[in-house]
């Protein structure tokens, strides 16, 4: 197999190891594990000095590129967006030094934008290489639509997170034979319970002084439907407890918002909210669950999703209780990994929760059966050989 010589154009954010940068660093990193050369431009408005910074992550060469100089704060909005064109020229430079020494024969961007594959677009004209676009969120729409038609248009090979998402794109006129599925993944060796000790973990359990925990982790995006079903389970269930890992940056839905909502309910001693965890400490707060638990509401943009939060519940081997929502549906098999219920009928929620709850038994066959789903399917390592395979043809 000849080698592959690749650079990513994204924009996530560093300081933020899950999300955009786990589907990105753990792919390319896998990619790159299997002995191809793969470097990351990670392209940001802020400035920054020095504007070019280049460091070693496990397999991955990555360059973190900011403009020299800004016009404006680059926070949102135009600004940020005259920023992330004032990056193109530095973007360009090195990827030429790159070239000279590697021979890139692919440029790959994370998602369309003016920061990730507007500059790769450049790149593909000016050196006749293939553009790969990884299409990984519906929000992609709201974005500047010029670029992002165009970026479909141009890109040589597309990976879709989702059939949905590639649905989509077919229904917007771009060539199916060049839209390919990759589905997130999960780090199998993060979120191994053989790599954890049963009494730390018990311990933690008991920290939280309940007979049963109920665990969500991820941005969170719409906690009604826990909150709503909540007051049912605890009648069933006195000692239970919600247990809400992550934060969301839209202050609307920010943990403050969600606890104050659980304190107008009166049912703040059955509710604890972490706050944003390393992702590194996830794992343990997963283990420590009897059930774990998602709520998406039927609508266009979860219904596009392919949680990583889904999928680290089954490493750990926990049932799951989520929305029937459609990318959802297809890693949960209901009644085999866990139950799917109607996402506007808190009632149907609460008692399959309850019914967890109620069976030791049924958690663990479950839990299992996902597990095994999970470690077979969703290994980055089988998803980068999946696109090893796409690239190569």
């Amino acid at each position: 197999m000849i080698g592959i010589n690749l650079v990513v154009l994204c924009n996530v954010d560093l300081s933020q190891k899950w999300g955009d940068y786990t589907r990105v660093f753990s792919l390319m990193n896998s990619l790159a594990k299997r002995g191809h050369n793969i470097s990351i431009f990670v392209i940001r408005p802020e400035k920054k000095y020095p504007a070019i910074v280049s460091i070693k992550e496990n397999f991955l060469n990555v360059v973190e590129i900011h403009p020299r100089f800004t016009i404006f704060s680059g926070k949102r909005g135009i600004g940020k967006y005259v920023n992330y064109l004032l990056c193109i020229p530095i973007i360009l430079k090195e990827f030429s030094l790159l070239h000279k020494k590697d021979k890139i024969n692919f440029v790959y961007s994370y998602m369309p934008g003016i920061g990730s594959s507007l500059p790769a677009m450049i790149l593909k004209l000016r050196y006749g290489i293939k553009h790969v676009l990884d299409f990984a969120d519906l929000h992609v729409f709201v974005r500047p639509k010029i670029i992002a038609d165009r970026s479909f248009k141009n890109a040589d090979i597309i990976i879709a997170i989702t059939n949905y998402l590639r649905n989509d794109l077919v229904n917007r006129g771009i060539d199916p034979k060049k839209i390919h599925i990759i589905p997130n993944g999960v780090n199998l060796e993060l979120f191994n319970p053989d790599n954890y000790n049963l009494s730390e973990i018990e311990k933690l359990r008991k920290s939280f002084d309940a007979d049963k925990l109920v665990v969500f982790s991820g941005a969170l995006q719409d906690l009604n439907l826990i909150i709503d079903s909540a007051p049912q389970v605890i009648q069933n269930m006195p000692k239970t407890k919600f247990v809400i890992l992550g934060d969301h940056r839209n202050p609307a839905k920010s943990k403050s918002i969600w606890e104050k909502k659980v304190n107008e309910k009166g049912l703040g001693d059955h509710f604890v909210f972490l706050g944003r965890k390393p992702h590194e400490e996830i794992p343990r707060y997963l283990l420590s669950a009897d059930v774990c638990v998602d709520c998406f509401p039927d609508e266009p943009y979860y219904a596009a999703a392919h949680p990583i939060k889904l999928l680290e519940y089954g490493a750990c081997g926990k049932p799951v209780v989520a929305t029937k929502v459609e990318e959802t549906n297809r890693i949960i098999k209901n009644e085999i990994y866990g139950f799917l219920v109607d996402p506007k009928i808190p009632v149907e929620f609460s008692m399959r929760i309850i019914e967890l709850l109620g069976s030791k038994d049924l958690c663990k066959t479950m839990g299992e059966n996902f597990a095994n789903y999970v470690k077979t399917n969703f290994n980055w390592n089988k998803l980068a050989s999946d696109l090893e395979k796409i690239l190569s043809e």
